[in-house]
Order: C-alpha cells, then sequence, then structure tokens
C-alpha cells in the first residue's frame, strides 16, 4: 500500500502524479499473487519482482499472458507467448514509479500535486514517532486544509484528518507469522462525515518493506504467497527474440491485484 492505502497493481499503479522515477533499488524476490473477488472465483498470478521491473503472469481465455512493468526503462509491455505478439507502451519520463519502493519522504504534498503543505510539532502516536503536517489544496478557489500524521520512520501517514470531518488512522497491532514469515499485523479505520467505519487488515513484511496480505471489507482479500528472495534473472523483464510487436493500444488492467507495495 502507497501511504495508508492498499494499491492494485494495475497500469494506474504504476503511473505517478509527476514525481520523477526513484533510482533506489527494491529487494527482489518471486510469490504467487492471490486475489479473491465478489463474483466468488480466487485469482492468481505468478509475479516476479527484479530491480525496478515488475513481471506478471497469469491465464486469460485460456491463453498465458504476461505483463511487465519496468519502472527502468519507463514502458509497460504486454506479451502473449502463445502467439509470439508483444505489445509496448512508452511512458514520458518520470511518470512511472516502483510500487515495491517503501517512500523515502513524509512530506505529505509529495503525493499530491498543487498542494502546500508545513510541519507543525513532533508527536508520538501508537508508540511511534510522528511528525504532524498541514496540507491545503485550492479547488475552485477555496483552500481545503487536512492534517497528516506522518511516521518519521517509514514516512507514511499514521493519521488523517481530512477537511471534510473524515479521519483514517493505521495502528499496529503486534507481531505475526504470516505464510512462514515474520510479519506486522496494521488495523487501517477509515470514519466517515456520516458515523460510518471501514475497516480493513494489512500484513507488512519487514524484509520485502511491501505489505503482503490485506483483507478488505466484505471478506475479499489480496496477498502474497510462497515468496522466495533472491535475484531474479533479467530476460525475465525483456521481450524474447522473435516476437512480433503489434500497435500500441491501451493496456487493460492485469486479472490479479498485487496487494499492497509500500507499507507501514
Amino acid at each position: 500500500m502507497r501511504g495508508a492505502a492498499g494499491v492494485l497493481f494495475a497500469g494506474c499503479l504504476c503511473i505517478s502524479s509527476g514525481t520523477t522515477v526513484a533510482e533506489r533499488s527494491n529487494i527482489q524476490f518471486s510469490a504467487q499473487a492471490m486475489q479473491s473477488v465478489t463474483d466468488g472465483e480466487n485469482r492468481n498470478a505468478q509475479i516476479y519482482v527484479g530491480d525496478n521491473q515488475v513481471r506478471l503472469e497469469y491465464t486469460k481465455d485460456d491463453q498465458l499472458m504476461v505483463e511487465i512493468y519496468d519502472m527502468k526503462n519507463q514502458r509497460l509491455l504486454l506479451m502473449v507467448p502463445q502467439q509470439a505478439s508483444y505489445m509496448l507502451r512508452q511512458m514520458s519520463n518520470g511518470r512511472m514509479a516502483n510500487p515495491m519502493l517503501p517512500p523515502s519522504q513524509s512530506d505529505p504534498c509529495s503525493y499530491v500535486a498543487a498542494a502546500k503543505c508545513r510541519p507543525l510539532t513532533s508527536e508520538s502516536l501508537h508508540g511511534r514517532r510522528v511528525t504532524k503536517w498541514e496540507m491545503v489544496v485550492n479547488r475552485e478557489g477555496q483552500n481545503l486544509i487536512s492534517l497528516h500524521w506522518m511516521d518519521d520512520e517509514r514516512h507514511i501517514p499514521l493519521r488523517e484528518q481530512w477537511s471534510d470531518g473524515s479521519v483514517s488512522e493505521l495502528r499496529p497491532l503486534g507481531q505475526e507469522t504470516l505464510n512462514g514469515r515474520p510479519a506486522e499485523r496494521w488495523e487501517k479505520k477509515v470514519a466517515r462525515p456520516d458515523g460510518k467505519q471501514v475497516l480493513s487488515t494489512q500484513w507488512y513484511d519487514p524484509e520485502l518493506q511491501i505489505a503482503v496480505r490485506e483483507e478488505l471489507p466484505g471478506g475479499n482479500y489480496r496477498e502474497l504467497r510462497n515468496i522466495n528472495v533472491g535475484l531474479q534473472p533479467e530476460p525475465l523483464f525483456s521481450v524474447p527474440a522473435g516476437y512480433k510487436q503489434l500497435e500500441p493500444v491501451k493496456l487493460d488492467s492485469p486479472s490479479v491485484a498485487v496487494p499492497p507495495g509500500p507499507a507501514p
């Protein structure tokens, strides 16, 4: 999840709001991505996370599909191995952000275009050091003011209070073991102005520095299983020789959502 919100590993996930691409490298690993959906059918894919590159393999209409999100070269690739063909979408420089990297700065304005932020105080929240920020965004001539309590270590909001009165909060619930790996359990609660509350739970993997499971309202979930940490072969993220390039089109979102990304 980027900040306090979860993200789907789809086209929109990799497109940033105009920030430059990070030069840092993420932890490399492979895993099975699982997702439950409202129609009752679980979806899954194999995921390979290289150096600022991600490969997804899944089956659609009885065909193997391969999607490559290449942050190093600012491009999206969709390959159909059975047809030995591929489509390419080249992105303008700085438009793709790596969802497998944790945030590197606490300024909440780094995620919101045309916003102005200033730090207010240093506090303690849920046993963690945070900096309280004020954000001002102008919408149709009106200044909307929100408050953000940013974790000093992980640079994500533990609490956000919005101009409409809604409040979101991320709270640590302790250490657990998930699929044989150490994990931290976190609860996210969103309180709406009408009094309704929305709860979700996330499990953060300290080694990978991302959330590897998220349980959503309604009982649905997203999870990474069978995680194997290690360097991924570079050919996984390139087009094999002999593939025919098709006319570029808008790439569909993948059939599987990979949980979270940068996390608590």
